[in-house]
């Protein structure tokens, strides 16, 4: 478990509640290791591994985001997911702070409710 992705995690989380337009619907993933019998059934479940952390539905649209911190790097399944992502058309940012998340946010025209202060 990496407590540091999972502070940043809480944090941007809590941020987002604030700043997403109300019609946004925002929904994090748990994407954790929590061995084999949970992978299997996760597995038989359809959930795929290296999905991204985040998802913001707005606008009939789906944002998606890896958090990683300021020295986390991607595993190859989620190399590969994201780039499947992408080929379907969907947005991916891996953002390693709040910052991130707001720039990748405007960047596709998702309007905020707020601003955040320095």
């Amino acid at each position: 478990m990496n407590h540091a992705e999972d502070r940043l995690h809480k944090s941007i989380w809590q941020q987002l509640q604030h700043l997403l337009p109300d019609d946004a619907v925002p929904q994090s993933f748990e994407n954790r290791q929590n061995g084999p019998i949970e992978g299997r059934r996760r597995k038989e479940r359809g959930c795929l591994p290296g999905w991204p952390d985040m998802g913001i539905v707005w606008n009939s649209r789906t944002y998606y985001i890896e958090l990683k911190t300021a020295t986390g790097r991607l595993n190859p399944a989620q190399k590969a997911c994201h780039a499947r992502l992408r080929a379907a058309g969907a947005p991916v940012a891996v953002c390693r702070s709040l910052e991130d998340v707001l720039y990748f946010l405007e960047t596709h025209d998702v309007p905020l409710k707020g601003a955040v202060m320095a």
